[in-house]
């Protein structure tokens, strides 16, 4: 056997860590592991909410699929969208848009 063994009692405790520093992309693991493995939506989504108001596109996208589903509310996904529209907005300059017209993986919106 190669690698090492999964701890995911330490990975969530290093996962929880960076998220409470303001990583949004741990804070979108977070939401998922609270999703699929512990099936506590609500949890979930305020953690994709968070992730969503630092621009975080999957956590937006999770909660749309949520939505979907019939699993998150109307209120929470329009919640979403307005927050990642501010954020989009607060980030927003010609350099980004330069840069985005330039090459789609670093579009910002």
């Amino acid at each position: 056997s190669h690698g090492v063994e999964v701890n995911m009692k330490q990975a969530i405790h290093y996962i929880n860590l960076a998220s409470i520093r303001g990583h949004s992309t741990a804070r979108h693991n977070l939401g998922s592991h609270e999703v699929k493995s512990r099936g506590n939506l609500i949890r979930g989504v305020k953690h994709f909410m968070i992730a969503v108001e630092s621009g975080g596109a999957g956590s937006l996208e999770a909660i749309r699929y949520l939505h979907s589903k019939g699993l998150a509310k109307e209120e929470d996904y329009a919640k979403a969208l307005r927050s990642y529209q501010a954020y989009v907005d607060e980030v927003k300059s010609d350099q980004r848009d330069e840069a985005a017209a330039f090459k789609d993986e670093w579009k910002y919106y």
